[in-house]
């Protein structure tokens, strides 16, 4: 039991994503969206935006401006227990809420083995050229099965300039929970953690992204009264990534499962 305890712990954990939350994030969605020009996000028929979802963030290196994400439902297409969706993304000013950017994630919340629970933004310092600002989008989706709990933390990197947003990477899962056991005690899991690091600055186009990668495997097993825990050493690995002029080409191993 502790081990599952623990994974599910570890499967809630979002990394920080070092921003101020909006005042009242439901109010500051519903706004920009009411104020938005008729060209930016237009209503979709058969689609249905979840506002209550949605977060909101004021972005610390730049408070001017206030960051969005709004998971949108194709109602029409989808089956009832596989439902698809998109998410919006806006960037707005922070005082007045008017429109500086904006653009849809596809498919990033489609939802079948695994069914997407939550959306946060990610503001840590990604500086990957001197012409745009980057942020961070981050999903998490979480299986249903308690004999084999499951959770997947993904993030896609978008780069601001003024009127345009460009989604740099496809989804990296950055943290997965996943194991196997008697629901009583005995088990295995796995916990994969992974960071972003920004690598030097090229002469020309976005810098390298350095994957760093800690994986540790735990099992559970009953000795006597007790359920206990034993964990291996942790392995670590890198990847690089590297701008091909339109996208980081993303690898295999860093793909969500």
């Amino acid at each position: 039991m502790r081990s599952f305890l623990l994974l599910s712990a570890l499967a809630a954990a979002i990394p920080a994503v070092h921003a101020q939350q909006c005042p009242d994030t439901t109010a500051a969605v519903e706004r920009a969206y009411a104020v938005r020009p008729g060209d930016v996000l237009p209503d979709r028929p058969g689609w249905r935006r979840d506002l209550q979802a949605g977060t909101c963030r004021i972005w610390p290196a730049h408070p001017e401006l206030t960051l969005l994400a709004v998971p949108i439902w194709n109602d029409r297409d989808s089956l009832p227990d596989a439902p698809d969706g998109d998410l919006e993304l806006m960037v707005i000013d922070t005082a007045g809420g008017d429109t500086r950017a904006w653009s849809v994630l596809r498919g990033a919340i489609d939802s079948d083995a695994v069914r997407f629970d939550g959306v946060s933004l990610d503001t840590a310092r990604y500086r990957l050229d001197g012409a745009h600002w980057t942020f961070g989008v981050r999903t998490r989706f979480t299986g249903s099965s308690s004999p084999n709990p499951f959770s997947d933390t993904r993030l896609r990197l978008v780069a601001y300039a003024p009127g345009h947003l460009q989604v740099l990477t496809q989804p990296i899962s950055v943290q997965i929970a996943q194991g196997e056991w008697d629901t009583r005690c005995a088990g295995e899991f796995l916990t994969t953690t992974r960071t972003l690091e920004v690598g030097p600055p090229r002469a020309q186009g976005f810098a390298d992204l350095i994957v760093r990668e800690r994986q540790v495997a735990r099992r559970s097993a009953v000795r006597g009264d007790a359920c206990v825990d034993s964990e291996t050493p942790a392995i670590q690995r890198s990847y690089r990534l590297r701008h091909d002029g339109r996208v980081y080409p993303l690898l295999d191993a860093l793909s969500p499962y």
